[in-house]
Formats: structure tokens, C-alpha cells, sequence
């Protein structure tokens, strides 16, 4: 992979994590059921935590790892929420 295409894989899945974080965090000031915002809480600290690793570059394979996640199951969900 180039450098162009890392550095777009990088970027897409940066954008990717945040609109996740942002539809789940949508998602917990609209709920009232305690164990669902709990539940919500823990995506929103998960997707911190990929965000993180993916900045800090460290360690390749959890990086790549986080991309396919991204890529093939992230994104789904983002086309499907937004596909109208």
C-alpha cells in the first residue's frame, strides 16, 4: 500500500469512528432505559480506543485490524443510516 492510500485509509476510517461515536452518542441522549445507555457508553469508549490506536500508529497489526473493522462492518452501517 502507498503512502497516498494509507494516509486516505487513515483518514476515511478516522471519519468513519467519529460519525460511529456520534450515532451512538445520538442514540444515548435519546434513550431513558439505564442499561441501554450503559450499553452505549461502552461503543462510545471502544471507538475512543480505536481512534486512539490508529493515532498512534504503534502497533501495525492493531491497526490493520481496526481498518478491516471499519471497512467492512462500520461502513455498512454508516450507508445504511444515512442512505437516504
Amino acid at each position: 500500500m502507498s503512502a497516498a492510500e494509507q494516509a486516505i485509509n487513515y483518514d476515511l476510517a478516522i471519519d468513519i469512528i467519529n460519525l460511529m461515536k456520534m450515532i451512538a452518542s445520538d442514540a444515548k441522549d435519546k434513550t431513558t432505559n439505564e442499561a441501554e445507555r450503559k450499553a452505549l457508553d461502552e461503543k462510545i469508549d471502544m471507538y475512543c480506543y480505536e481512534e486512539d490506536v490508529l493515532n498512534s500508529k504503534v502497533d501495525e497489526a492493531a491497526c490493520l485490524s481496526i481498518y478491516d473493522k471499519v471497512f467492512n462492518m462500520y461502513s455498512p452501517i454508516i450507508k445504511k443510516t444515512y442512505a437516504n
